[in-house]
């Protein structure tokens, strides 16, 4: 028999990627996905501009859309599994080439450092959870129920991967797609989860990140989904 999650339900969402900007668009690659990748970086319209200037591509994929949703003093769940790589590579470099680093670059660098950099630009004292999952979205949505145990009313997760650099490539191989995603989730609704052990690692669309093809579901209308990952099976429905 399987233990299904208490119930919940997303009430705001946005996203942001090169390829796949409106809300309009997001749905309509929810019924025929295609890769996000492309040119141009989003605006992050709303946040100051001394702050701005501090984010790079990943920085501004996570927060072009967070900016989006309404204000809220929920807490923030903020999942990237390898974190900013770019400003990371760009550390080693320099520090390979002049024995320094910089200390500004690198306090942007931890994993929290973009969430802290929202709450800061948007004067909030929220919580804030920063974590590197291979389970992505599916370990947020868990934070985000353990948050609802003790009493929140939403949770606030934003979920953000950026396309790996070549010098990475050479190493491991990736799902390689740039993408952001903040959605608000409430206790009720209609959305359960569970997992269990599973014997083959087999994504459903293998062609895209676990992340983004659990989000086509939470964005969609189809009553059942399940994704394995790192033999995990994981199973979604709307009851």
């Amino acid at each position: 028999m399987e233990n299904w999650s208490t119930p919940f339900e997303v009430t705001h969402w946005h996203a942001w990627s090169p390829a796949v900007q409106t809300r309009d668009a997001w749905l309509e690659w929810a019924k025929a996905p295609y890769s996000t990748n492309g040119e141009g970086s989003p605006a992050v319209e709303g946040m100051q501009p001394m702050n701005r200037r501090r984010l790079k591509q990943l920085g501004k994929m996570a927060l072009d859309p967070t900016y989006r949703l309404p204000p809220t003093d929920s807490p923030i769940i903020f999942s990237t599994q390898y974190g900013d790589l770019t400003r990371c590579y760009e550390l080693l470099k320099e520090l390979t080439e002049t024995g320094a680093i910089s200390p500004q670059s690198f306090g942007l660098s931890v994993h929290n450092a973009i969430p802290g950099l929202y709450t800061i630009d948007r004067k909030l004292h929220s919580n804030v959870t920063a974590l590197a999952s291979t389970d992505g979205v599916m370990s947020a949505l868990i934070e985000a129920l353990g948050f609802f145990a003790q009493g929140e009313s939403s949770a606030r997760i934003i979920v953000v991967e950026n396309a790996v650099q070549q010098e990475y490539k050479n190493y491991c191989d990736f799902v390689d797609e740039s993408y952001g995603f903040a959605m608000d989730v409430s206790p009720g609704g209609n959305l359960q989860f569970t997992l269990s052990s599973a014997t083959t690692n087999n994504q459903t669309n293998p062609a895209l990140p676990s992340n983004l093809n659990i989000f086509r579901f939470l964005i969609g209308e189809d009553k059942a989904f399940s994704e394995v990952i790192n033999n995990t099976l994981w199973k979604m429905r709307r009851v």
